[in-house]
């Protein structure tokens, strides 16, 4: 049976147990100074390293006394005696199995142990596993990775202003947290008749504030909201209603409609808010995907509530409505507004009013309902009463011109104009009301106006 050593060196370092080849080995290599000393296993002292390795070495060393460990030999070869007990005094550290000190490169040379197939398995298994988590948390992340992307390149389009304003259509917006407002020139949205460009980036959604003159429709912003959606049709044709309802501006209120349609394979949102000012009748289209779900109806009206409109349209056509409402009794506010509000969109004079209000009335009237159109008629049989039978013969005549669209010289129209007033300020209030009521259906089906 191979013998085993313990190897004590010099400068105190032990090692072991190891083989004779391996002490062969250090010797030949000269790691193993000549004061070396070595204890055989279950040689009674420890040996000069030359005296192991001599070739004269051969012969069993005497056995160790029970339970004990040897000394190293001191000068002259002759260890000392052991103490009672078998275990030497610590002139030499104890061997111990393995070494606490710096292994020799000859325990490195020795064949390494042979690794089991299973642990490269093991091994390949986890990186393997690793692998495919950090590709999974790359697909969780990529949704998050794509909007910071987004976010990022849209806010590099974005302009520095919360508040923004435009005097000549009397606008201010304030930007609630979250949208920005976008430069003119930028390459999400191509609205060119747009007044402001805004965009909310963290929703991908974006918005436009249009305005458009149309006076026949200030008051029914469902009829312009109905104008808007059918000139969309066009760049969206798959779009669909899904409901109307109120909106509160900062100023006012309006009126919205929620669509939906699919841009490719993207479904979509959008909201379109109308209201007026005056004959200026202002837009704001926005729009998302439909992935965004409520949160774009919520940042839609947090937008909406900072719409300013100042109102200067309105103040204007109220001012004249002011000023021609005592010559002209037979129409309602509502009417009356109407007809200045179609002359001063086109910047021309309001002199013709009290004409125009005998011709669009006299033009609606074969427009309403039988019924109505009766009661009409009998109203006026009253107004035209306390005239004399002569002058109303030719007020008649008169009115026949108004209403087939011939000019009538100032004095007739005044004379005419005069009669008018002084019946319709005699008739009792309910009928004067009633008349004002049906004067108004008559201007607005000769304006045509829903």
């Amino acid at each position: 049976m191979p013998r085993n050593y313990l190897v004590h060196l010099p400068d105190g370092t032990e090692y072991g147990p190891v083989d004779q080849a391996t002490l062969v080995s250090w010797q030949a290599q000269g790691r193993l100074p000549e004061e070396t000393l070595v204890w055989p296993e279950g040689a009674p002292e420890w040996l000069p390293v030359t005296a192991v390795l001599s070739p004269t070495t051969g012969a069993a060393p005497r056995p160790t006394p029970a339970g004990g460990v040897p000394r190293a030999t001191p000068a002259g070869g002759v260890p000392r005696a052991t103490p009672a007990g078998g275990v030497p005094r610590a002139t030499v550290p104890v061997a111990r199995p393995t070494s606490t000190g710096p292994i020799p490169r000859a325990r490195r040379e020795r064949t390494p142990f042979p690794v089991p197939p299973w642990r490269f398995l093991a091994v390949a298994g986890a990186l393997a596993g690793v692998l495919a988590l950090l590709i999974f948390l790359g697909w969780l992340a990529r949704p998050w990775v794509a909007r910071r992307v987004r976010i990022v390149a849209i806010q590099r389009q974005a302009l520095p202003d919360r508040r923004l304003e435009d005097a000549t259509l009397g606008l201010a917006v304030d930007l609630p947290p979250g949208w920005v407002a976008l430069r003119t020139q930028n390459p999400y949205l191509d609205a060119p008749q747009a007044r402001l460009r805004l965009a909310q980036p963290r929703l991908a959604a974006f918005a436009t504030v249009a305005v458009a003159v149309r006076p026949r429709l200030m008051h029914a912003a469902d009829a312009h909201l109905d104008e808007l959606l059918q000139a969309r049709i066009a760049s969206r044709p798959s779009s669909r209603e899904t409901g109307r309802a109120e909106v509160t501006l900062g100023r006012g209120r309006g009126r919205m409609v929620r669509t939906a349609w699919d841009d490719g394979l993207v479904p979509m949102q959008g909201a379109t808010v109308a209201w007026a000012d005056g004959y200026e009748l202002f837009s704001l289209d926005a729009w998302a995907p439909a992935a965004e779900g409520p949160a774009f109806a919520r940042e839609v009206e947090a937008l909406c509530r900072g719409v300013l409109t100042r109102g200067l349209v309105d103040q204007r056509i109220e001012d004249a409505v002011d000023r021609i409402s005592l010559e002209v009794p037979e129409l309602s506010h509502e009417a009356l507004r109407l007809l200045v509000a179609e002359r001063l969109s086109d910047n021309r004079p309001l002199d013709d009013v009290p004409q125009a209000a005998l011709r669009m009335v006299s033009r609606g009237l074969d427009a309403l309902a039988p019924q109505e159109a009766q009661e009409m008629r009998a109203i006026y049989q009253q107004v035209w009463a306390p005239v004399p039978e002569a002058q109303r013969d030719r007020l008649a005549a008169l009115m026949s011109d108004v209403k087939a669209g011939r000019e009538l010289p100032t004095p007739d129209v005044q004379q005419l104009r005069d009669a008018l007033k002084t019946g319709v300020l005699a008739l009792p209030p309910a009928e004067r009301d009633r008349l004002q009521e049906l004067s108004a259906r008559a201007v607005r089906k000769a304006l045509q106006v829903p």
